[in-house]
Protein backbone atom coordinates (compact mmCIF):
# COMPACT_ATOMS: atom_id res chain seq x y z
CA UNK A 1 0.00 0.00 0.00
CA UNK A 2 1.24 3.77 -0.98
CA UNK A 3 0.57 6.25 1.97
CA UNK A 4 1.26 9.67 0.71
CA UNK A 5 -0.09 12.24 3.02
CA UNK A 6 -3.87 11.85 2.93
CA UNK A 7 -3.52 10.02 -0.72
CA UNK A 8 -3.61 6.06 0.14
CA UNK A 9 -3.27 3.60 -3.23
CA UNK A 10 -3.50 -0.60 -2.41
CA UNK A 11 -4.34 -3.12 -4.63
CA UNK A 12 -7.07 -5.60 -3.38
CA UNK A 13 -7.66 -8.96 -4.32
CA UNK A 14 -11.35 -10.41 -3.82
CA UNK A 15 -13.10 -13.42 -3.13
CA UNK A 16 -11.73 -16.77 -4.89
CA UNK A 17 -14.31 -18.05 -7.82
CA UNK A 18 -14.36 -21.28 -8.39
CA UNK A 19 -15.76 -22.73 -11.88
CA UNK A 20 -14.72 -26.65 -12.10
CA UNK A 21 -10.91 -26.83 -11.40
CA UNK A 22 -10.34 -23.04 -12.86
CA UNK A 23 -9.92 -20.73 -9.96
CA UNK A 24 -10.92 -16.95 -10.47
CA UNK A 25 -9.21 -14.22 -8.43
CA UNK A 26 -10.84 -10.50 -9.16
CA UNK A 27 -8.43 -7.57 -8.29
CA UNK A 28 -8.67 -4.13 -7.88
CA UNK A 29 -6.84 -1.25 -7.04
CA UNK A 30 -8.41 1.61 -4.36
CA UNK A 31 -7.82 5.17 -4.19
CA UNK A 32 -8.61 7.04 -1.27
CA UNK A 33 -8.06 10.51 -0.38
CA UNK A 34 -9.51 12.00 3.06
CA UNK A 35 -8.56 14.09 6.06
CA UNK A 36 -9.56 14.43 9.62
CA UNK A 37 -9.43 16.07 12.31
CA UNK A 38 -10.93 15.66 16.40
CA UNK A 39 -9.78 17.49 19.40
CA UNK A 40 -11.22 17.12 22.63
CA UNK A 41 -11.61 20.16 24.95
CA UNK A 42 -13.11 20.95 28.69
CA UNK A 43 -15.75 22.62 27.15
CA UNK A 44 -16.54 18.86 24.67
CA UNK A 45 -15.05 17.63 22.21
CA UNK A 46 -16.04 17.71 17.92
CA UNK A 47 -14.29 16.83 14.83
CA UNK A 48 -15.04 16.78 11.22
CA UNK A 49 -13.61 15.08 8.09
CA UNK A 50 -14.23 14.29 4.31
CA UNK A 51 -12.94 11.08 2.31
CA UNK A 52 -13.30 10.06 -1.46
CA UNK A 53 -12.88 6.46 -2.81
CA UNK A 54 -12.21 5.07 -6.37
CA UNK A 55 -12.40 1.22 -6.93
CA UNK A 56 -10.47 0.64 -10.40
CA UNK A 57 -11.26 -3.54 -11.42
CA UNK A 58 -7.46 -4.14 -12.90
CA UNK A 59 -7.23 -7.84 -13.29
CA UNK A 60 -8.55 -11.29 -12.82
CA UNK A 61 -6.08 -14.03 -11.94
CA UNK A 62 -6.99 -17.48 -13.43
CA UNK A 63 -5.66 -20.39 -11.93
CA UNK A 64 -5.73 -24.03 -13.05
CA UNK A 65 -3.75 -26.61 -11.27
CA UNK A 66 -0.14 -25.29 -10.89
CA UNK A 67 -0.54 -22.35 -13.17
CA UNK A 68 -1.49 -18.63 -13.17
CA UNK A 69 -2.28 -16.06 -15.01
CA UNK A 70 -3.15 -12.82 -14.61
CA UNK A 71 -5.68 -11.31 -17.00
CA UNK A 72 -5.44 -7.22 -17.11
CA UNK A 73 -8.97 -5.07 -17.52
CA UNK A 74 -8.05 -2.50 -19.92
CA UNK A 75 -10.15 0.76 -18.63
CA UNK A 76 -11.54 1.58 -22.19
CA UNK A 77 -13.66 4.58 -20.15
CA UNK A 78 -10.24 5.95 -19.13
CA UNK A 79 -9.06 6.25 -22.68
CA UNK A 80 -11.56 7.74 -24.27
CA UNK A 81 -12.30 10.35 -21.54
CA UNK A 82 -8.32 11.32 -21.93
CA UNK A 83 -8.75 10.86 -25.48
CA UNK A 84 -11.67 13.82 -25.65
CA UNK A 85 -9.89 15.47 -23.07
CA UNK A 86 -7.10 16.00 -25.67
CA UNK A 87 -8.67 16.73 -28.18
CA UNK A 88 -11.00 19.24 -26.31
CA UNK A 89 -7.27 21.40 -25.29
CA UNK A 90 -6.14 20.88 -28.84
CA UNK A 91 -9.50 22.68 -30.37
CA UNK A 92 -9.27 25.36 -27.45
CA UNK A 93 -5.96 26.03 -28.14
CA UNK A 94 -6.40 26.13 -31.74
CA UNK A 95 -9.37 28.39 -31.16
CA UNK A 96 -7.16 30.80 -29.71
CA UNK A 97 -4.30 30.58 -32.13
CA UNK A 98 -7.10 31.54 -34.69
CA UNK A 99 -8.32 33.99 -33.00
CA UNK A 100 -4.87 36.02 -32.84
CA UNK A 101 -4.13 35.38 -36.22
CA UNK A 102 -7.52 36.88 -37.26
CA UNK A 103 -7.02 40.05 -34.61
CA UNK A 104 -3.26 40.73 -36.30
CA UNK A 105 -4.37 40.03 -39.76
CA UNK A 106 -7.23 42.68 -39.05
CA UNK A 107 -4.78 45.25 -37.27
CA UNK A 108 -2.82 45.03 -41.19
CA UNK A 109 -5.96 45.55 -42.82
CA UNK A 110 -7.14 48.70 -40.52
CA UNK A 111 -3.47 50.10 -41.26
CA UNK A 112 -3.44 50.08 -44.97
Amino acid sequence: MAKNGPLHIQTLEGSPISIGETTLIPQAQLVTLGRRQGSVTKRGFGGWGWAWGLLIPRAVIEQRGDRRQRIPIPDRTGQALLAMAIVGLAVALLSILVEMLAQSFSAERKGD
